[in-house]
């Protein structure tokens, strides 16, 4: 049944990401199509990532409150009927640009607490001592999602239009929760049910930051997730009209651009598992983070299509280091009962900043050019990875976890029991 379970899981999560990858290529080429601004590709973006944070603090309790897989099949079935507002609309002949922030904003709310709490029922189904392989096949998984589905997208948009490549979202969804529907009865709160009350809700909340304030090394791990998040958004939400005015291409190069990142994302996935356990996390995940912001900085400089492929690739092999190694160390030091809520707070704090990216690249890119969003994003990430390589806290993350785990059960102990470990 737990192997079961994990493929169930591991279907649901590849299914959504595949059919995300016809969404957003749909919805931001619908954008540009209806206004031909930057800024209002930006501002899509903006009403995604909005409600995707305020929802991602207020909610964080109810992964751990209320029963997980049940909950992702709530949360898949309002994306679903987020996204038939705009595929409807368009249909019609309908179509204006309020339906797709509106469908954004509720996909962005809804996207909360979907990841976060598939994250929070990985380790039940997986065992602790099959963490890392777990986390690096649900990445390979969704990769290879992301491989396949902007190539497609992309020739299929330029190809029919950006309207069935919502029709395929939308088919993606549907299969997603009919998945979740028929996966073994797993899915009890991880928490009491217990009577409601606001100061209850409110302390756990605040539980979830509990976590980073024991172990600040993870924080400042997440502050650089952080800044690495902003770079990206801020340059992939720019990614059409880099394709349409700076490469002289249409929908089908966006969509090779994406797959060239996801086969990058693989490869960097292949060369993970071959190295087995990574005990240097701190070189290897800063470094990796400071390599793939001089990617992007040499992007901006060579305005080239087969350059641009080269580049998207190279810093697509980067990525997995920093985040398989970042969800491993969640999935092991994070206690059972709190995984829902810290990796609500993990990806709140992972994403605070890409409002901010979405906003400040339409913005810049609108000003000066797209080629200077890219050396602007770029700079970001590898400064601040030099400084983090400096902060010496970060060293408690190398080498054997046993000390922080046993730190982790401590915590659990005086949590149930109320006294201080002997």
């Amino acid at each position: 049944m737990q192997k079961r379970s994990y493929y169930g899981l591991l279907s649901t999560i590849s299914l959504s990401a595949f059919g995300d990858a016809f969404g957003l290529l749909a919805m931001e080429w619908l954008v540009y199509e209806l206004t031909g601004s930057k800024l209002a590709m930006g501002a899509l973006a903006l009403s995604s990532m909005i409600p995707e944070q305020v929802l991602r603090l207020l909610g964080s309790p109810l992964s751990d409150r209320l029963p997980r897989v049940r909950l992702m099949a709530y949360l898949a079935a309002l994306r679903l009927l987020a996204l038939l507002l705009p595929l409807g609309m368009g249909l019609a002949g309908q179509l204006q640009l309020w339906h797709l922030f509106a469908a954004a904003s509720l996909s962005g709310a809804c996207s909360a607490l979907f990841m976060p709490t598939a994250m929070a029922v990985i380790p039940g189904v997986a065992g602790t001592g099959k963490l890392m392989r777990a986390f690096a096949i649900i990445d390979g998984c969704k990769g290879a999602a992301a491989l396949l589905g902007p190539a497609l997208a992309g020739v299929l948009t330029a190809a029919s239009g950006a309207l069935p490549a919502l029709g395929i979202n939308a088919v993606c969804y549907t299969a997603a929760i009919f998945t979740l529907l028929y996966l073994p009865k797993m899915d009890k709160p991880a928490a009491p049910a217990g009577s409601f009350s606001l100061p209850l809700y409110l302390r756990e909340m605040v539980e979830g930051f509990s976590f980073y304030r024991q172990f600040p090394a993870m924080l400042t791990i997440m502050m650089m997730a952080a800044v690495s998040n902003l770079s990206s958004i801020a340059v992939w939400t720019m990614m059409v009209p880099y394709v349409r005015e700076v490469l002289h291409r249409d929908a089908a190069a966006v969509g090779s651009l994406s797959t060239a990142s996801a086969l990058g994302y693989l490869s960097g996935l292949g060369v993970i598992s071959l190295m087995g356990e990574i005990r240097r996390r701190r070189i290897v995940m800063l470094g990796t983070l400071g390599l793939s912001g001089i990617v992007t900085m040499l992007w901006g400089f060579i305005p080239s299509y087969p350059f641009a492929l080269c580049a998207v690739f190279a810093a697509g092999s980067l990525g997995p280091f920093f985040g398989s190694l970042s969800s491993s160390l969640h999935g092991r030091l994070v206690p059972g009962h709190l995984q829902g809520r810290v990796n609500s707070v993990r990806f709140l704090i992972g994403g605070s900043l890409s409002p901010l990216g979405a906003l400040a690249g339409g913005a810049v890119a609108e000003l000066y050019g797209v080629p200077v969003l890219m050396l602007a994003a770029g700079i970001l990430p590898a400064m601040f990875a030099g400084i983090a390589l400096c902060i010496p806290s970060l060293k408690a993350l190398d080498g054997d976890l046993s000390v922080l785990e046993q730190r982790t059960r401590q915590s659990r102990e005086i949590s149930v029991t109320g006294n201080l470990p002997v």
